[in-house]
Formats: C-alpha cells, sequence, structure tokens
C-alpha cells in the first residue's frame, strides 16, 4: 500500500485533521500561557526592583540592601520607590518587550516548550499512524484475499494480532475461506463425478446397445430364419435388455444415495430376517454351483437399519462372494453382536483379493482380474459401501490372498 492511498482512506484523512487541529490548539495554548506566566515573572520583578529602589533611595549600604534583599519595606517607602521609577517609566504597566529580561526570559519558553510540544505531538501521530498502516495493510490483504474466494484461491490470512477484535475478524475470515474452498472443491469434484459418471454410464451401455441393434438387424434382415434362431436371438435381446434394465436401476440408486436424497426407514430390525431377505434371490445361483451357504452368529440380534437398502447391499456382497466361490466352496454369514459394536462378515474359501487392486474393489465399474462372470458390471461392491456408510456403518476388506476373502460390515449399537 503506497501512501497516496494510504492517505486517500476516509479514516487516515480524519485522524490527520484532528492531530493538525491539535497542533495549533497546543502551539496557541503554550504562547498563550507562556505570555501569562512571564508577564506575572514581569510584575514580580518590577515589584523587586521597586524594592531594592526603595532601599537605594534611603540611602542604605549595598551590604545591607544585600542583607534586606527580600525584606518587604514600609508601603509609604514602596509607594516612594514606585513613583519615583514611575517617572521613568518603569512600573507594573511596563511590557514584557520593553523589559529585556522578561522578553528573553519569553523567547526562551516559547523557543523550548513549542518545539518540544511540536515533536511531542507529531511522534505520537507518526506512532499511531504507523499502527494504522499496519491494520489498513491487513485489511487491503483481507480485501485481496476475499476477492479470490469466489474462484476458490484463498489462502490463509497471517494476522499479526495476538487478541481482539481484528484477530477475531482474521479468524473468522480463515473459517470462511476455508468453508468456501472446500465447497468450491466439492463443487468440482461433483462436476468430475458427474462426467465420470456419464462416461462410464455411456460406456457401461454401448455394449448391450450395440448387441441389441446387431440382433435386431440379424431379425429384420433375415426374414426367413429359422424358428430356433429367430428364438435364440430374442432370447439374447431379452438377456441384453435385462442387463440394462439392471444396469439403470443400479446406477440410479447410487446416484440417489451420493445425492443424499433417500429416505431411509431405520428402525431397531431383526438382522436374520434382513440376511434371509438378500440371500432370497441367490439360492437358484448357490444351488448351480453346489455351493454350501452357511448363516450363523447371534442370528436374534438387532440393529437399527432399512430392511430393503441394507438387503440389498448384504445381497451384492454375497453375489460377489458367488461369483469368486469355486463350485463346491463355501460362503459363510457370520452375525457378531457385541455391547458397542455389531459385525456382520461375508466370508468364502475363493482365491482371495490381490494386494494391489484392494484398493480398487469399492470403486464404480471396476472388475476384478478373477471375474469369471462375463455379465458383470462392476457396480455392486460401489453400491454396497454407499449403503452401508449412509447407514452410519463401515465396511472393510478382510483378505487373505489364496485363503478367500471376509468382507466385514460394523455397526455402531445405540
Amino acid at each position: 500500500m503506497n501512501l497516496r492511498r494510504f492517505y486517500s482512506n476516509p479514516e487516515v484523512k480524519r485522524i490527520t485533521t484532528r492531530f493538525t487541529i491539535m497542533l495549533f490548539i497546543g502551539i496557541i495554548c503554550i504562547y498563550f500561557l507562556s505570555c501569562s506566566i512571564v508577564n506575572n515573572i514581569n510584575k514580580n520583578l518590577i515589584n523587586q526592583n521597586t524594592i531594592i529602589a526603595a532601599q537605594i533611595l534611603k540611602n542604605t549600604s549595598p551590604k545591607e540592601i544585600i542583607k534586606n534583599f527580600y525584606t518587604v519595606e514600609s508601603d509609604e517607602e514602596v509607594e516612594k520607590a514606585r513613583t519615583f521609577l514611575k517617572t521613568y517609566g518603569y512600573d507594573e504597566n511596563l511590557s514584557i518587550e520593553s523589559n529585556e529580561i522578561s522578553s528573553s526570559f519569553l523567547k526562551e519558553i516559547i523557543e523550548v516548550f513549542i518545539p518540544t510540544f511540536v515533536i511531542y505531538i507529531i511522534s505520537l501521530y507518526l506512532i499511531f499512524l504507523r499502527e494504522l498502516k499496519g491494520i489498513f495493510f491487513q485489511v487491503e490483504a483481507v480485501v485481496k484475499e476475499t476477492g479470490a474466494m469466489s474462484d476458490g484461491e484463498y489462502t490463509r490470512l497471517e494476522g499479526k494480532f495476538n487478541d481482539g477484535d481484528m484477530s477475531d475478524l482474521i479468524s473468522s475470515l480463515n473459517y470462511m475461506g476455508d468453508r468456501v474452498n472446500n465447497s468450491i472443491e466439492r463443487l468440482k469434484e461433483e462436476k468430475r463425478y458427474l462426467k465420470d459418471f456419464l462416461s462410464d454410464m455411456s460406456h457401461q451401455l454401448k455394449t448391450p446397445l450395440a448387441s441389441l441393434i446387431m440382433f435386431n438387424d440379424l431379425l429384420k434382415e433375415n426374414e426367413s430364419m429359422p424358428y430356433e434362431d429367430r428364438v435364440n436371438f430374442l432370447d439374447r435381446c431379452e438377456e441384453q435388455l435385462g442387463r440394462m434394465e439392471w444396469l439403470i436401476m443400479n446406477l440410479l440408486k447410487v446416484g440417489r444415495l451420493e445425492a443424499g436424497v433417500v429416505n431411509f426407514n431405520i428402525k431397531n430390525q431383526s438382522v436374520k430376517e434382513t440376511i434371509e431377505l438378500a440371500i432370497s434371490s441367490l439360492r437358484g445361483e448357490v444351488y448351480s454351483k453346489q455351493q454350501d451357504l452357511i448363516i450363523c452368529g447371534d442370528l436374534e440380534a438387532e440393529i437399527k437399519h432399512d430392511r430393503q437398502w441394507l438387503a440389498e447391499a448384504i445381497s451384492n456382497i454375497v453375489k460377489n462372494a458367488i461369483e469368486h466361490t469355486p463350485e463346491k466352496g463355501t460362503i459363510t454369514i457370520e452375525v457378531l453382536n457385541g455391547k458397542l459394536i455389531a459385525k456382520i462378515n461375508i466370508k468364502d474359501n475363493g482365491s482371495g483379493i490381490s494386494e494391489d487392486i484392494r484398493d480398487k474393489i469399492f470403486k464404480r465399474f471396476y472388475k476384478g482380474e478373477n471375474s469369471t462372470n462375463p455379465k458383470s458390471i462392476g457396480i455392486g461392491l460401489s453400491l454396497a459401501k454407499s449403503i452401508i456408510e449412509d447407514h452410519g456403518g463401515e465396511i472393510k476388506l478382510i483378505n487373505e490372498e489364496e485363503q478367500g476373502t471376509c468382507f466385514q460390515i460394523v455397526f455402531l449399537n445405540n
């Protein structure tokens, strides 16, 4: 901040004007007070000289005059001396300028006190202005940084004020700036998420849509196609339509969850009934792969949850376990209920998950290298994670490669 801009502030102008007025008033006051003091001194000096003159008129010896220097003579003798001196123009009406001693004394007082007062006032003004300048520097930084808030480029202000209103202002601005930066970052993140979401969705829909178009063209161009082939193509069309429907429905669920528009019907409910609901549609797949599905543990436990949504999450995790567990393998759903937390462990004895992809398995549309299901899309675990976290729970992967996989769902008990 340059001086011209600094002095353009109304507050600085007002303070400078007041200090200037105070300076002139002080100078005038010192001048008149000095004149008054010297005038009294001048009168006292004339009276003292009058007394000395009275002593001289009595022909008193110099020794006696000095001896009685401060002795007041009788009024008659003093008046006689005053009358005598008045004939020479020396009386109490003698001006300070005519009295060389008083004039010199007045000059000395003015030369000492007025510069001292001026230096004091100017020093006070400069000290105050210096402090004020520091405040205005900080205010300028505040203005600059608050202007950068809208672009999400706010940087924290390092104030020089430890306490007081200015410190509170800087702390409040830093808090607000952090909130604004975080909000803008979230908006950018949501924008990137939407872009990725649309890109992933279009990519996932592209394959079944291309298959439908191809099957439809084949059916239209081959009117004499055998009935068995036509039924086969129609079955494949139905399969791709089902895949697209499942994909769109689950993407809508993920979108609703991440947008926070789902109203969960959360209440204290039986975990066993929720698990039964989750696996009811999967028993056919388990049977076809001759797998064992075991449900054990504290099955009488109750936790607060939305049955339909939590069943959806458990179903997706169990479906993933079925896919990655070989034929005649075992899948175990174990409920552990403690005083503080309740756990649902979903374990299998499949090939496990390698260390390098553990951080990716909950990402949307990620398919593991060992996935054997060509219809798998890779959205189930992502959806399950969103559901569980929106319930206030947590899902963790407890995995030992070559010894199977265990997904652990954790909820806090009331």
